[in-house]
């Protein structure tokens, strides 16, 4: 015959300021968040920046597998820097 013993984990009582440590983390977050997304969206360059470094990051992902592709992209997110400069 075979036992089997199966055996309840006692109860834990949650550490004292746990609540208040999650509550101000969640708050700090959030701030961090906001200061991040907040940055003046309408700045013509930033936004031209970040939409070449997209590009970049895929190239750098494509590279693997097509890197005659990932060079194309590499020159493109370059011209499109370049052309929002003459402007």
């Amino acid at each position: 015959m075979t036992q089997i013993a199966i055996q309840m984990p006692a109860a834990v009582a949650m550490p004292r300021g746990a609540v208040w440590a999650a509550s101000f983390f969640s708050a700090l977050a959030q701030a961090i968040h906001t200061l991040w997304t907040s940055r003046s969206p309408s700045d013509p360059a930033l936004a031209r920046g970040r939409q070449a470094a997209e590009v970049r990051r895929y190239a750098s992902q494509v590279s693997l597998t097509d890197p005659g592709f990932a060079a194309d992209l590499f020159a493109a997110a370059d011209r499109f820097i370049d052309a929002g400069e003459r402007r």
